[in-house]
């Protein structure tokens, strides 16, 4: 970097640097939302994005009883189809058993009659926390119409989701995070729309976190309790769509045609964060459309591996990225 870039830098980091240190003893996230909306609007936008819980953030169990402890397949109920993928389902995992393991059991048990595949990428978990979630993975095969890659070294989000979208079948591809638990009727609603409309290059269901429009209020505090709410969410909102600028990657669908166009993820973002900005922004740039689907809730642990990196390492990752998008498209970025 040239000095003015590194003064920028230094500008950024440090009034973050010290919200980091403030959060480790003062309950930032409680006082700013006890304060007037505009304040703590005000408040949040100048902390973004040191780790501040958002106000509509929820508090969920990692654990689900009816699934066990941790969270195990249903030997009963293998999923195979007899056609081809019609969907590949796309995704990336970097140590975080547990939460891989409740992600597979809930898309296990909520597979319909849309013939999919699921392509996990592991990005070396062994580096992460020597957790055996390869060998985990691998062992599901016969549960699940599962492919396993697993790489030498972490190669980051966008190279990862490439290297999957490379083997896909389905003519759609979904992006889910292994910090997801979807719901029944989740792939098949979240599908629709791309059918009915062609206009549509990216749709995404709404959830707890993930930080833009798509995000909801929600007060439940176990997986009992999504289910319940995401039932009656869905169903109050059926055939709803809107559009928006962006969606975040935690789960996505989209033609393969269309990311193949697009060559895929930008591999540009190292390791994560801005690569869904920049898919939107060359959605929209082809003339299709961002959507949202309100008939279709996916639940979002969120951080499960940013969270892992050192405060100072976030930020500068974020920083980056956030110029490197900024440089590419020639816009301002706007957290929403």
């Amino acid at each position: 970097m040239g000095i003015s870039d590194e003064v920028a830098w230094w500008a950024f980091f440090l009034p973050r640097q010290g919200v980091q240190a403030l959060a480790r003893r003062l309950p930032l996230a409680a006082i700013r939302d006890r304060l007037p909306r505009v304040l703590g609007e005000r408040l949040r936008m100048g902390l973004y994005p040191a780790r501040v819980t958002d106000a509509q953030a929820v508090e969920c169990a990692r654990s689900h009883a009816a699934w066990g402890t941790p969270a195990t397949l249903d030997a009963t109920r293998p999923v195979r189809y007899q056609a081809p993928p019609r969907v590949s389902i796309l995704m990336v995992t970097y140590g975080n058993l547990e939460l891989t393991r409740l992600c597979l059991a809930s898309v296990q048990r909520a597979a319909g009659a849309t013939p999919f595949e699921l392509i996990v990428v592991d990005n070396h978990s062994f580096e992460g926390e020597g957790d055996g979630t390869v060998e985990w993975l691998r062992a599901q095969r016969g549960l699940l119409p599962l492919e396993v890659i697993a790489n030498d070294d972490n190669r980051g989000f966008a190279p990862a989701n490439n290297q999957a979208a490379a083997i896909a079948r389905g003519e759609l591809l979904v992006f889910l995070n292994n910090d997801t638990v979807v719901t029944p009727g989740w792939l098949e609603r979240l599908i629709a729309p791309l059918d009915r409309d062609p206009s549509i290059g990216l749709i995404g269901p709404v959830t707890n976190s993930c930080g833009n429009e798509a995000q909801l209020g929600t007060h439940y505090a176990d997986l009992d309790g999504m289910f319940r709410f995401a039932a009656e969410y869905t169903a109050a909102h059926a055939g709803v769509t809107d559009e928006l600028p962006m969606l975040t990657l935690f789960c996505a669908a989209m033609p393969r045609a269309l990311y193949r166009e697009l060559s895929g993820l930008d591999e540009r973002y190292q390791v994560g964060m801005f690569e869904d900005d920049d898919l939107a922004m060359a959605v929209h740039r082809r003339g299709r459309r961002v959507v949202l689907a309100r008939d279709v809730y996916v639940h979002h642990y969120g951080g499960a591996a940013f969270s892992r990196l050192a405060p100072a390492r976030y930020l500068r990752i974020w920083w980056q990225n956030r110029r490197r998008f900024e440089a590419k498209w020639g816009v301002r970025w706007q957290k929403r």
